[in-house]
């Protein structure tokens, strides 16, 4: 039973046994100033690893723990950049030598125990003693560079977090695994902040995502500031066929804005050409073709994709920006049916994914640590009112062909009913309001030539 009453069992042993009592129960002041000690570690080792995530993304250097001393030097004598950029610099690079030294804690664990569950052949045993050696040996080099950041998390000692005694010893107890507590404490802390890291980043980039759509908004409906195109005019029609495939040509060779380009594909062929068993027509204006997909395929797809000479370089909301672009282009966007996030920015409390809530979590040995959960926004566009079946099938001819993509449309297309009450219907299907085009017009936008 001093497995499940520790408290109990303690007690018993104090009166009966007082020699094992000493030997191997802790006095409970001593485990309460140990409990501290753990969590202050874990308080500042999260903090190292929420620094280094946080601006792991403005960091270029990959070089190891063993020269990050000497980084680190020559950034304090670098006059050039400001006393609050090296502050944050500094504190990257302490988290990069906390998260590699766990690292190499928990390469170390896992080969000792290894060795401890599964009989190895000689040559294998030998070179596994080998590996821990040489991973011993450059942990002791980083503890004299780095000691005092180190000491700070509770990461000087590996035995710590690998040793097997006696049940009530507190450090060092086991899961049924063999994994250690403890270890299993520092890995949860330091998974929880690169998801805290990546939480705040989408949020972020979803936030400028609706500034994007509002400045698109407003500039479109503000006539003293530009006119919104109107889509029958020759000279709008065509910039918005060179602007996609210069779109296309950019963007197709990465498979990320396969699903966006495909979805494109296939609203405009489907306002083109209903279903079979349909009974509606491509020439009724009431026929009307909703998309709706995630606002991530426009924020979290292709964000790596740079055009020639990399003149998107460190922009990473270039190819969401160059795609609303497209959007607008030539469909509209019906931002009232955006239900599930309100078509808003979304607020981000720290004390959501704050610190304490995660050294909480670990105390109590809860694997189940997730950061609060915020609905992803949803886009819904529709079909330019003004633009005709004709000038829709130069757009389908300027889009690449679904079978030739490496990924399926993204989102759902819906038919709107005519019942709708709010339905506002096509005004120029037959292409009565477009400009003529010329004689030599199919040979410019032609896909074979």
């Amino acid at each position: 039973h001093i497995e499940y009453y520790p408290a109990i069992a303690i007690d018993i042993a104090c009166q009966l046994h007082p020699p094992i009592h000493r030997q191997f129960a802790p006095d409970r002041r001593f485990v309460n100033n140990e409990m501290a000690n753990k969590e202050e570690s874990l308080r500042s080792f999260g903090l190292h690893c929420r620094s280094f995530y946080d601006s792991s993304l403005k960091l270029s250097s990959s070089s190891s723990s063993l020269s990050s001393m000497h980084q680190h030097q020559e950034e304090k004598k670098s006059d050039e950049t400001p006393i609050g950029a090296n502050d944050m610099k500094r504190k990257a690079v302490d988290g990069k030598i906390v998260l590699e030294t766990l690292d190499r804690i928990i390469a170390v664990h896992s080969i000792e125990m290894s060795t401890r569950q599964q009989p190895q052949q000689e040559k294998i045993c030998n070179a596994l003693h080998s590996s821990i050696a040489s991973l011993r040996r450059e942990h002791v080099l980083v503890i004299e560079r780095h000691r005092d950041i180190l000491e700070e998390c509770g990461l000087l000692d590996i035995d710590r977090f690998i040793r097997v005694s006696h049940p009530a010893d507190y450090h060092s107890r086991q899961d049924e695994d063999g994994i250690s507590c403890l270890l299993q404490d520092y890995t949860q802390i330091r998974d929880a902040m690169r998801r805290r890291a990546h939480k705040i980043s989408m949020i972020h980039r979803q936030n400028a995502l609706f500034e994007l759509l509002s400045e698109y908004i407003s500039t479109s409906t503000d006539s003293s500031i530009t006119p919104r195109p109107h889509l029958a005019q020759l000279k709008n029609i065509q910039y918005t066929l060179s602007t996609i495939q210069n779109f296309v040509n950019k963007y197709r060779s990465n498979i990320g804005s396969h699903p966006f380009m495909a979805g494109l594909h296939r609203i405009v062929n489907l306002q083109l050409n209903p279903e079979p068993n349909s009974e509606r027509s491509r020439k009724d204006p009431s026929y009307i073709v909703r998309w709706k997909f995630r606002g991530s395929v426009l924020t979290e797809a292709c964000r790596s994709c740079h055009g020639k000479d990399n003149e998107n370089e460190g922009d990473e909301l270039a190819y969401a920006r160059e795609a609303i672009q497209i959007l607008f282009s030539f469909l509209v966007w019906v931002n009232g049916v955006d239900v599930e996030a309100g078509g808003s920015i979304i607020s981000m409390e720290e004390d959501e994914l704050g610190l304490d809530n995660i050294i909480c979590s670990s105390s109590k040995q809860s694997n189940n640590w997730t950061c609060k959960e915020h609905v992803e926004p949803y886009l819904s566009f529709e079909i330019d009112k003004h633009i005709s079946n004709a000038n829709l099938r130069r757009i389908l001819a300027v889009l690449p062909d679904p079978k030739l993509l490496d990924a399926r449309a993204t989102g759902a297309v819906e038919v709107l009913d005519t019942s709708e009450s709010d339905l506002v219907p096509r005004k120029n299907v037959d292409g009565h309001e477009d400009e003529q085009w010329p004689w030599f017009a199919r040979l410019e936008f032609c896909t074979l030539l």
